[in-house]
């Protein structure tokens, strides 16, 4: 039996596709971005919910997560944003008319062209970001060589650096200028029905300049928000989108339970030492399950509605917790390490500020291999 059950709300899924097309209308499309295994919400079963909901397309990071996609959702249109390593050995591979593959290269264009079915091309522009994507500076070159080598391009697309993490976008509208300006360039060589897309979930969001032709919705897909920044910025801007419901709960159970005297040390390099009669739980989940060690001695997990306290450190595929107060716990208990239980809730966010980092990484380390159980 597995240690841990993933549960996906579908309805959570729904709702928050739903706000977004509200915000973006009709003409603009929806990507579900569902790279790294969906943020850990699982790729195949948040694919299958996705397209159930009305994502328009899919959007991953690496050719494998579209092939997966791809044995099981015959004609979903499937944009690739990551960088393919070997592209000339992959060719076969891509040989797909309802891929998208974003490229930064002239040269990856040219392999691409020569394919049949050839997949549809865009072209990523670096405005900023300094990753993936040919340098903006050079747009004028680059649309005169793709023209004069009649090399067809479908989209394209850049990426702002930093809207979730200021509530001053001057960064962003630079880009954004930038970008636009890069269109405009590639119109004046010919290429003038081109699909145009920049904003993820906080510009999405904030900008209605940048939803273009589609957004490409990751974080808020699940129902998390990319920070408190993107929330500071819409009450400074006097916008309200909505609220946001998480998608997934993330749950084990009451493997074993002891009881400690006073002056007791609890786990790995005793850092934690009762000071009372302690009731202890053990859970079979630990930081190669994907939860950060760095909430040990003071995250929480729930039983019965109640905060249970983690003692001591986490461990490999352990973790041990304080259910002192909660005198009718037993083995077997539902324990929740996100979501609800009872009036209490323990959020992706709040694992986050526990440990120092943003809810993107909570989710997305959970381990790949426990079930996803999708619920309405």
């Amino acid at each position: 039996m597995q240690s841990s059950r993933i549960y996906l709300s579908r309805s959570a899924f729904s709702h928050n596709i739903a706000l977004f097309r509200k915000l973006i209308g009709s003409k603009t499309k929806f990507t579900a971005i569902i790279k790294s295994n969906a943020y850990g919400h699982g790729l195949l079963a948040t694919a299958s919910i996705a397209l159930d909901a009305g994502a328009d397309y899919l959007g991953v990071n690496s050719l494998e997560e579209a092939v997966s996609i791809r044995r099981v959702f015959a004609k979903a249109t499937i944009l690739i944003m990551g960088s393919i390593p070997n592209l000339k050995e992959r060719q076969a591979e891509l040989a797909d008319e309802n891929y998208w593959v974003m490229v930064s290269r002239v040269e990856e264009m040219e392999i691409l062209a020569k394919l049949s079915p050839t997949p549809k091309i865009h072209l990523k522009v670096d405005t900023g970001m300094s990753r993936l994507g040919i340098p903006f500076q050079n747009a004028e070159v680059l649309a005169k060589e793709i023209a004069e080598k009649k090399l067809p391009l479908s989209g394209i697309a850049t990426h702002f650096a930093s809207t979730e993490d200021f509530t001053e976008h001057s960064y962003s509208m630079l880009q954004l200028g930038r970008f636009q300006d890069t269109i405009d360039t590639f119109a004046k060589h010919g290429f003038i029905d081109l699909i145009c897309h920049c904003a993820s979930s906080a510009s999405a969001m904030l900008f209605s300049e940048a939803r273009m032709d589609l957004v490409r919705v990751g974080i808020s897909l699940y129902g998390l928000w990319p920070s408190l920044e993107t929330k500071l910025s819409l009450s400074l801007m006097k916008k309200d989108v909505g609220m946001l419901k998480p998608a997934l709960s993330w749950k084990t159970q009451i493997q074993h339970i002891q009881n400690l005297n006073p002056g007791t040390f609890v786990g790995y390099g005793s850092t934690f030492k009762t000071t009372h009669e302690t009731r202890l739980a053990v859970v079979p989940v630990g930081y190669y399950e994907g939860l950060d060690r760095k909430l040990s001695n003071h995250g929480y997990m729930l039983i019965r509605g109640e905060r249970a306290k983690i003692l001591g450190r986490i461990c490999m595929n352990m973790s041990m917790l304080d259910i002192t107060h909660i005198s009718d716990a037993k083995i077997g208990d539902d324990v929740v390490i996100l979501g609800k239980s009872g009036n209490e809730v323990i959020s992706a966010d709040d694992h986050a500020t526990w440990t120092g980092t943003i809810n993107y990484e909570v989710v997305t380390k959970i381990l790949g291999s426990f079930p996803r159980i999708i619920e309405d």
